[in-house]
């Protein structure tokens, strides 16, 4: 229930420490179980999108925190090497787009 409040804790904290106030900084939401999250991950999602700077929370981080939903890229077990049902059952292809995701939105951040 503090995971949003701890977040915002954390890239103020970071900012602070190297002295950069407005640095960018890119998250990715957990995407355990895509769209029928639940629960505590559910939970832990909506925080981290309510971080980002589109959603105007934190005015603070307009155009310079973005969260990436990543909920479209969970891979079901029957598709990836391992059933865990975490760590995006060992899927790749998970990892490999969460990372392009969180690119994209570094690159969106600091060209503007």
């Amino acid at each position: 229930t503090r995971y949003e409040q701890n977040l915002v804790h954390l890239i103020k904290t970071l900012r602070r420490e190297f002295k950069a106030p407005n640095a960018p900084f890119v998250c990715a939401t957990i995407g355990f179980g895509g769209w029928e999250m639940e629960g505590h991950a559910k939970t832990v999602a909506e925080a981290q999108l309510a971080v980002s700077g589109e959603r105007g929370r934190y005015p603070e981080f307009t155009a310079n925190v973005k969260t990436v939903e990543t909920r479209d890229f969970w891979r079901p077990a029957d598709r990836s090497p391992r059933e865990q049902g975490f760590h995006y059952n060992q899927n790749a292809e998970t990892y490999m787009l969460v990372g392009e995701a969180l690119g994209r939105g570094m690159m969106e951040l600091i060209s503007r």
